[in-house]
């Protein structure tokens, strides 16, 4: 009995560890993800495809949506000389919301949205992948002039915001909520 109650406790901890780890993990690359696609973030005042639009619907929860033109940028070797660098990259569009999670009410998943080529509808189009479960509420805001705004739209303002603010609710394995807040800076160069 004393051994099965201490096998019993061991188990419950590293299960209980497992899911700490797993939810801060997944928490983890989905911050990173966005932080990484908004930071090669641009837009081009003469081509409205060429567009970084954002916005909340500030009911009971903020429901934010942002949709934008972005690159994946990555260096590679070049076979004939592996000391100098190739840098190469991708333009694509991406979109970042949130969906209904079709299994639990009440809570949503973020997704991410991808389109390989920027066309005439920024706002759609493209694969869709799930990144995180169990969302509550996810906001943006955008920095400009020393305040924070809710939307943000390129096609008027004919610029990017200098950062974004997101703001990512999510419960954890144990059902309760916890906060994610963080600010991605937009490399001024992109414009």
């Amino acid at each position: 009995l004393i051994v099965y109650s201490a096998h019993r406790s061991i188990m419950t901890s590293i299960f209980d560890l497992t899911g700490v780890a797993e939810f801060y993990e997944n928490a983890s690359l989905a911050i990173q993800r966005i932080d990484r696609d908004l930071s090669y973030a641009f837009s081009h005042k003469f081509n409205e495809r060429v567009c970084f639009i954002g916005e909340n619907q500030m009911g009971s929860t903020a429901n934010g949506r942002l949709d934008f033109i972005t690159m994946d940028y990555s260096r590679e070797s070049i076979s004939l000389n592996p000391k100098k660098q190739n840098p190469t990259s991708d333009v694509y569009e991406v979109g970042y919301r949130l969906r209904p999670d079709r299994e639990v009410p009440g809570v949503f998943q973020l997704v991410r949205r991808r389109d390989l080529h920027y066309d005439d509808n920024p706002l759609g189009g493209g694969d869709e992948d799930a990144m995180l479960d169990n969302v509550v509420d996810l906001k943006f805001e955008f920095w400009l002039r020393n305040e924070w705004t809710d939307k943000w739209d390129s096609r008027e303002a004919k610029k990017l915001p200098q950062a974004v603010r997101t703001s990512l609710r999510v419960k954890n394995y144990r059902g309760t909520v916890e906060d994610f807040v963080f600010i991605s800076y937009i490399n001024p160069v992109n414009e």
